[in-house]
């Protein structure tokens, strides 16, 4: 029976030795726009966000073009390469007392967005917001 168990504690030994081994996260992973921002921007911002007009604050997040244009009423709202300046990750990460411009958290009136899709936001811009 001795025998049985330490040959059990051996086996749960090595597992979880090669599970953690295995399964480290991966550091050298780059958000992508099109894998991980759109597909953000489509399910929760473009419903507002579609065009230069009306109550968004003329931000059109329908394409990385018109994202990265800059022309919102509050100006440049990605600064590459630094997202603690970027209004969209202040948007996105803040809630209303913290923010600079705004006075609510987007998406304004809806759940706030999940912290890894924040987490991606504030990567994919530290990353040099790339049309990738």
């Amino acid at each position: 029976m001795k025998h049985n168990s330490l040959k059990l504690l051996l086996w749960l030994s090595v597992g979880s030795f090669l599970l953690l081994t295995c399964c480290e996260s991966d550091d050298s992973y780059s958000a992508s726009y099109a894998h991980d921002i759109e597909p953000i921007f489509s399910t929760r911002c473009i419903p507002c966000h579609l065009s230069e007009s009306g109550n968004s604050g003329n931000l059109n997040l329908s394409s990385y073009a018109s994202l990265m244009a800059g022309n919102s009423n509050n100006g440049t709202v990605v600064v590459p390469g630094d997202a603690d300046n970027s209004l969209l990750y202040e948007a996105v990460s803040k809630p209303p007392e913290e923010q600079s411009i705004l006075i609510t958290r987007m998406p304004q009136g809806g759940e706030p967005l999940s912290p890894v899709s924040v987490q991606l936001i504030e990567d994919w811009i530290n990353e040099g917001a790339k049309d990738n």
